[in-house]
């Protein structure tokens, strides 16, 4: 009985994840250079981004959680995931 809460729990744990892996958002512009990282995201807090190299502003904005993600969600009990964001300025 015991094995089968802690599957139950794990597969909660794991689809409360996946339902949300990413966003994005684009506007109907060229293309310029593109930007990104991977860094930690806490549960609940917001995502900023600060395109200082993109004086004419942002044509796309990418925001999602890696695969590899999940596992570190489940591991953390979704306290801390890793998030991939890169934007792309406009030309």
């Amino acid at each position: 009985m015991r094995r089968m809460t802690r599957s139950l729990i794990a597969l909660g744990l794991a689809g409360s994840l996946v339902g949300c892996l990413g966003t994005v958002v684009e506007a109907p512009t060229g293309k310029g250079s593109s930007y990104g990282d991977t860094r930690g995201h806490l549960i609940g807090s917001s995502t900023s981004i600060h395109a200082r190299d993109c004086p004419s502003g942002l044509q796309e904005v990418a925001v999602y959680v890696p695969l590899w993600g999940v596992a570190v969600g489940i591991l953390t009990f979704g306290i801390l995931v890793p998030m991939n964001t890169t934007f792309t300025c406009v030309r």
